[in-house]
Formats: structure tokens, C-alpha cells, sequence
């Protein structure tokens, strides 16, 4: 016989709560294991868009596309993946963007883009005016050379002769009478920044606030005009633009980043670090103990001028100043280039490279230059010249030292027309 109970309340009170807890328990397990099921598929499709952007790039730099035009990449992929390189020019240095887009997923990746030799990289390349090169007191050059038909021979400045074993440490190669050409649309570029008709595009601010800009390159250009401008105590890091109607200055307590500066004069006063391109139509002034780190640049164009014939007396040019002038120990990782187009003979220095100054990477001179400093890399020059107690020894390298051997064979630079076909990644961008 079945006895009937009654269930107390508080019993089925219990039970039906520990039935909703456990109930709890199981939608919180699905819904984790949903959530996290959910995140690893996003987290595979960031990962695949990255992957993307990282390939765009890599297969932009084997593709011929206009500046200013978009490239799409095509790849067979599980996901599918929209990626797009977009060719533009950030200063003197290429610049490409690549964006992957997976419905809503995307991301961006910039680069800064050089050119890379396919062969040993060159000491000097000396254009070739039938005359020779004369080197005396602790010159020396290291690695492959083009110089004129007639070579290197020894000389002797205010008694101090060249003692060294060889004339060149490396091959000798017959050079023509101009120097390689700049790629078509760096030297377009070049044109288009030094004209003075020139106004880059992008956000104008009126002040320079004491708290610096910060500006990625994923955001519009921020630019900052004026007619003369001092840069100190200020920090400009970025997609940053300074453009000055007569003059820069930029003082040690300065912090530049990847910024281009633009005006007629730049001074680069004594012990400024950054990293950052200079470019100017007159003169660039770099004083003592600065440090610009890779990749910078210091880039002067001067157009032609009709004043006067140029063959002014020896004294009056002994004065000019130089176009670029590199203080005593001053490093520029990068490099220094001065396009003068007046076809005039000049008698002073475009480029003046104090002892202990150093240039590592590359020199470009369509004039003389005078080099007492080194270069780690190489030097394309028109012509060499050293000023010494009120001579002028034409053709002459004086204490000058130039190392193409110091300098990695990964090294990527200045974009040549030879080099179109071998570019490579300068610096990932932000």
C-alpha cells in the first residue's frame, strides 16, 4: 500500500533553485564556448587581413602602377580578402599603403620605400671630365669606383702627401660624363616639392601647440605654414608637414620624427637628434654634433639663375657659402643630395663634409664636393675640390675617406632609375 507525503514548500523551493542554477550554469557554458568560438574566428580573420596587407606590399614593389593610382592584389585565399596599395610620395621617399578589408574587419599598414643595388654597391661614381682624381693626406677609398679615363693619382696639400699602399681598395670602372639618373618619378617629385608655386595638401593648423603633434599616417596631413619658423621645445612625430616661406630653424630641444620640413634655408643648429627630411631650394646648414637617424634626407634643388656668368674671381667663390654644409661630427643616416642645374664652373663646394662629419649612405652632387669627413656608402659627384689657405685644389679629395664596405648590403636608398626594379622596405610606418 502507497502511503502519500506531502512535499514540504521549502523542499520544492530548493529543488526549483538548484534546477535554475544549473540552467544558469549551462547557458553560461554555451554562451562561453559560442563567445569564444565566435573570437577565434575573428581573431583568424585579423590575422588573415593582416597577412594580406603584409603581401600587398610585398607584391606592389614587383608591380609597375602610377603614383597616386590603387593597385589590387589578387590571392587565392580560404577567406576572401579585398586588398589594395595605394603608391604615393611622403617627401623624397616613396610611400605605399596597403589596406586588407574582410567585411567589416580592416587594417592598414604604411611603408616607406627606397631602392636596393642588385650588385656590390659602389664607393664613387665621379662623372668624367678627362681629368684626373687627386687624393693626398689620409684620403682613402674602399670599395668599386667609375672614375674618369684617367684615374686616380697621388697629390700633396700644405705638405702632406698620400702615404697609403693603393690608390683604390677595390675594382676600377670607366664612368660617363653624367652621373646615374634618379627614377623618373623621384626626379618629378624632387621638381614638385622645389617649385615655388608648390602648396601640399592636408590639414592647416595656425599654431604649434607647446604639447607637439602627434599624427598618424593613417590620418590626414597636418601642415603648419608660416613665413620664418623656429622649432624648440616641441615634439613632431609623424604625418607632419612644415613649410616656411623663407627660413627653418630647428633647435637642439626640438624632437623630430619622420616629418618634412620645407623651405628656402634650413639650419640645423648645434646637437639636434631626430629622424626627419629636409628639403630646400637655397641652403641647408647642419651644425655641430647633430644626429639623424635612418631614414633621413637633406635635399637642395636649385634651379638655374641668369645673374651674372658665374666666373667670378677665385677669392669672391672661396666665400660662397656651401649649399649643404655637415659641421664637425655630424652623422646623417640617410642621404644628402644637391640637384644645382646652372651650368655655369663653379669654384666652391655645393657640399661641404667637415673632418669627423659622416654621411652614412649615400652622397648625390651634380656639383664639386668637398669631403675632409667620410661616407660610409657611396658618392655620386660631378667633381671633388678642397679649399686649403686660400687655394683651390680642383679635382682633389683632401683627408676624405669613403667606405662602401662599412655599409650593409641590405641597405636601401636612394631610388635610382637602376634600381625601379629592386625597391624594398625603407621603414614601417604608424
Amino acid at each position: 500500500m502507497i502511503i502519500a507525503r506531502k512535499v514540504k514548500a521549502g523542499a520544492l523551493q530548493f529543488v526549483l533553485f538548484v534546477g535554475a542554477i544549473v540552467a544558469v550554469l549551462l547557458m553560461s557554458f554555451l554562451l562561453l564556448t559560442y563567445t569564444h568560438q565566435h573570437f577565434e574566428k575573428k581573431t583568424d580573420v585579423l590575422v588573415e587581413v593582416l597577412r594580406s596587407t603584409n603581401y600587398g606590399i610585398e607584391a606592389s614593389l614587383k608591380s609597375d602602377f602610377q603614383i597616386g593610382e590603387k593597385y589590387t592584389v589578387v590571392k587565392e585565399e580560404d577567406i576572401p580578402i579585398t586588398t589594395t596599395v595605394e603608391r604615393e610620395f611622403w617627401g623624397v621617399f616613396e610611400k605605399r599603403k596597403s589596406l586588407g578589408v574582410h567585411g567589416n574587419t580592416s587594417y592598414t599598414k604604411t611603408v616607406l620605400i627606397g631602392g636596393q643595388e642588385q650588385e656590390e654597391l659602389l664607393a664613387l661614381y665621379l662623372n668624367n671630365h678627362q681629368r684626373p682624381v687627386i687624393i693626398a693626406g689620409n684620403a682613402k677609398i674602399t670599395g668599386n669606383a667609375f672614375l674618369p679615363e684617367q684615374g686616380l693619382k697621388m697629390g700633396n696639400i700644405n705638405g702632406n702627401s698620400y702615404n697609403r699602399n693603393q690608390l683604390l681598395y677595390g675594382k676600377r670602372f670607366r664612368s660617363d660624363s653624367v652621373l646615374p639618373k634618379l627614377s623618373s618619378d623621384l626626379k618629378s617629385q624632387i621638381d614638385v616639392l622645389t617649385n615655388t608655386n608648390f602648396i601640399p595638401q592636408g590639414e592647416i593648423v595656425h599654431r604649434l601647440s607647446s604639447e607637439g603633434i602627434k599624427n598618424s599616417f593613417n590620418n590626414e596631413i597636418i601642415i603648419y605654414k608660416d613665413r620664418a619658423v623656429r622649432l624648440q621645445n616641441i615634439q613632431l612625430t609623424g604625418n607632419v608637414i612644415i613649410v616656411a616661406s623663407s627660413k627653418i630653424i630647428i633647435e637642439a630641444s626640438a624632437q623630430l620624427t619622420d616629418v618634412v620640413l620645407m623651405a628656402p634655408e634650413i639650419e640645423i643648429q648645434k646637437g639636434v637628434v631626430g629622424t626627419f627630411q629636409a628639403i630646400a631650394t637655397e641652403s641647408i646648414y647642419v651644425g655641430k654634433k647633430c644626429n639623424l637617424f635612418y631614414p633621413s634626407a637633406l635635399v637642395v634643388k636649385k634651379e638655374k639663375s641668369f645673374q651674372g656668368t658665374g666666373l667670378v674671381n677665385n677669392k669672391a667663390t672661396v666665400n660662397q657659402t656651401p649649399t649643404i654644409h655637415l659641421n664637425e661630427s655630424v652623422k646623417v643616416r640617410g642621404y644628402v643630395m644637391v640637384i644645382d642645374d646652372n651650368i655655369t664652373k663653379q669654384y666652391t663646394p655645393s657640399v661641404k663634409i667637415d673632418a669627423n662629419a659622416k654621411v652614412i649612405g649615400e652622397l648625390y652632387c651634380t656639383k664639386n664636393v668637398e669631403l675632409k669627413g667620410s661616407v660610409d656608402g657611396t658618392v655620386y659627384a660631378d667633381g671633388f675640390i678642397a679649399l686649403e689657405n686660400g687655394s683651390i685644389y680642383q679635382n682633389h679629395i683632401y683627408n676624405g675617406i669613403i667606405n662602401s664596405t662599412q655599409l650593409s648590403d641590405k641597405y636601401v636608398g636612394l631610388l635610382l632609375a637602376s634600381r625601379v626594379e629592386n625597391k624594398e622596405v625603407m621603414k614601417w610606418l604608424y
